[in-house]
């Protein structure tokens, strides 16, 4: 049963509303050219930036090949996101017992609120994220030759939930499909392109910083194994098997493979910092068990362990989620940083999964960009000093992530958004092509069809995400 709790940003809500509605009543917000929509928001339209608009808009030609290669890489992802989405949905239609529950602040992606976005650096990427979006817009419009009557901000209370730019309504009505297409796909392949550039800045930062001390650490210890029996704790650092140098995840896979079920080692490990922030060293000694073994009883397909080249005696120490020390800064870098193969296949690969490492960074570590025990471990070979390091760091990652989500949400073929708008003048496209073939066909039919399906369409999709969000509340 879904439980409802009075919360302090409920009382705030309430108040906001008593606010905006008395601004409302007294002509405050007509002064000030704002308008209060869909109850508690703050539409705020301004005409500063067209100065800017016109400057950055001048060279036409190359903001309409801007806008056909947004559009295409626009299309593209939507289809991806799509997918994504749908199946998504079918999982956890299926499979409703692995939904996570959450709690309803945790599904709201409003800095400050959402306890996995922090207030400052939420702002600060939502803001470049909404800024650069609506003058993609505003600036494929322009290119067009449409006017741009302002720009604007959604607000609830002193935070930015969204923004816009108002072009000449008519003029976009009546603009050729194919432009009004790049002019919906700039905002999005903006944060897109923009996501790329500040994920390429993250990376260089990050490749700035290494971990103080070599080693590996496991973030678990299974239970009832020989890590466990031997009383190896999660997050201690394993600098040594038997004598030997362990510098990463590498090393340590390699030197394993030295030794099989059966043998005893003696790990060398740093304990976690103590108050005065110093580790102690000690030597653990353990009898390993059989990798195979422990899979077979977990109930591993033997076909999908040989496929893994996981063999009968293979050594185990018994830990999961084994990483070098820089794990932290690698995760961030992905295919960009300093250690990673730079085999062009695994570059390409890399990139096209790094926007989900990216997102769900957050997500996994309660609003940090990493571990805080990975924090601890790293320090900044930048002249500019590590704390100075991870403020950049952190900069860039939210600005990226902020571009990410809002590139990608927008894209969803669902109206009012802009994916929505692509696919009904997509749609629009294709029924047009196909009416040439045919005597009956009329331009108004043709429209009434692409309306009717884009509905259609829509609204299933909105049910679809409206049971995405509630699904977890009430598991």
């Amino acid at each position: 049963m879904l439980a409802i709790q009075i919360h302090w940003s409920l009382i705030l809500i309430v108040a906001w509303y008593i606010v905006l509605k008395r601004l409302e009543l007294n002509g405050t917000l007509d002064k000030w050219d704002a308008d209060r929509v869909l109850g508690i928001i703050l539409m705020i339209r301004t005409k500063r930036g067209q100065t800017a608009l016109e400057i950055i808009s001048k060279p036409r030609k190359f903001w309409r090949v801007f806008g056909e290669i947004g559009l295409w890489t626009c299309r593209f992802t939507s289809m991806i996101v799509l997918i994504v989405f749908v199946l998504g949905f079918i999982s956890m239609v299926l499979n409703p017992s692995e939904v996570e529950s959450a709690t309803p602040s945790e599904l709201i992606i409003i800095p400050g609120i959402s306890p996995t976005i922090p207030l400052l650096w939420g702002l600060i990427g939502l803001i470049v994220a909404l800024v650069i979006h609506e003058y993609g817009h505003g600036i494929l419009a322009r290119a067009h030759g449409m006017r741009v009557q302002s720009f604007g901000l959604l607000m609830v209370g002193l935070i930015p939930i969204g923004a816009f730019a108002e072009p000449e309504g008519r003029e976009l009505i009546r603009a050729p499909r194919k432009e009004r297409q790049r002019v919906f796909a700039a905002g999005p392949a903006v944060n897109m392109y923009g996501a790329l550039i500040c994920f390429i800045a993250l990376a260089m930062v990050a490749n700035t910083m290494s971990p103080t001390i070599t080693g590996v650490h496991a973030e678990g210890i299974i239970e009832n194994q020989p890590a466990d029996e031997s009383g190896l704790q999660p997050w201690e650092i394993i600098t040594h098997i038997n004598g030997t140098e362990i510098s990463n995840h590498d090393d340590f896979t390699t030197t394993l493979k030295l030794y099989q079920a059966g043998n005893n080692i003696t790990l060398t490990v740093l304990s976690m910092p103590n108050e005065n922030r110093e580790r102690e060293e000690r030597n653990i000694s353990l009898t390993l068990a059989d990798q195979y073994q422990y899979y077979i009883d977990q109930g591993a397909d033997p076909l999908i362990l040989e496929a893994y080249g996981i063999e009968e005696n293979d050594a185990f120490v018994g830990v999961s989620g084994l990483s070098s020390n820089g794990k932290g800064i690698q995760r961030l870098a992905g295919p960009l940083a300093k250690d990673t193969s730079k085999n062009p296949l695994n570059i390409a690969v890399g990139f096209a999964i790094q926007p989900l490492q990216l997102i769900s960074a957050p997500l996994n570590f309660k609003g940090e960009i990493m571990h805080p025990n990975e924090i601890d471990l790293l320090t900044s070979d930048s002249f500019i000093g590590t704390s100075e390091t991870f403020v950049i760091l952190h900069l860039l990652f939210w600005i990226t992530w902020m571009n990410i989500l809002l590139g990608f949400a927008n894209l969803i073929p669902l109206m009012p958004f802009d994916g929505g708008h692509m696919m009904k003048d997509r749609l629009h496209d294709y029924f047009s092509f196909f009416a040439k073939f045919s005597n009956k066909s009329h331009p108004m039919k043709v429209q009434n069809t692409v309306n009717k399906i884009s509905g259609l369409s829509s609204l299933i999709l909105f049910g679809m995400l409206i049971i995405f969000i509630i699904m977890p509340l009430i598991v």
